[in-house]
């Protein structure tokens, strides 16, 4: 069986966060794509609409999307985007919060996805099995 494809997305005060998640994944049981930072162009601008089509391939070509839920995430024009994105094109959605009172975006609410238990190899492994 392939590896999942992992499109991960992340405000970007959070990018410990994904050396921590790469760093966890010593035996390659994913491939991740990410961004080491959100797009600097207004989301709602011409710039923006380029920037959403480089995003929508990046997105359709992995099996999942995983947010990573900081302190920022919440209320972010592009993580919210790219969620709904990842939904209407058929991919499985996972939301992991860093900490539990962190706000999560409100697509992933809205748009069916599954939350990793915690930020661990463990539960984020199973919540990708689950999805």
């Amino acid at each position: 069986m392939d590896r999942p494809r992992i499109f991960v997305i992340f405000k970007d005060n959070d990018l410990n966060a994904m050396d921590t998640l790469l760093d966890w994944n010593k035996n390659n049981e994913f491939e991740f794509d990410f961004e080491k930072a959100l797009p600097k162009i207004a989301f709602y601008s011409a710039e923006g609409a380029k920037i959403k089509d480089e995003l929508t391939e990046r997105i359709k070509a992995a099996t999942h999307l995983l947010c990573i839920i900081g302190k920022e995430t919440g209320n972010n024009d592009w993580i919210n985007w790219e969620v709904q994105t990842a939904s209407v094109k058929g991919k499985k959605v996972i939301g992991v919060r860093l900490h539990m009172k962190n706000k999560s975006p409100a697509a992933l609410l809205n748009f069916g996805s599954v939350t990793a238990k915690a930020f661990t190899f463990e539960a984020i492994k199973d919540a990708v099995e689950e999805s």
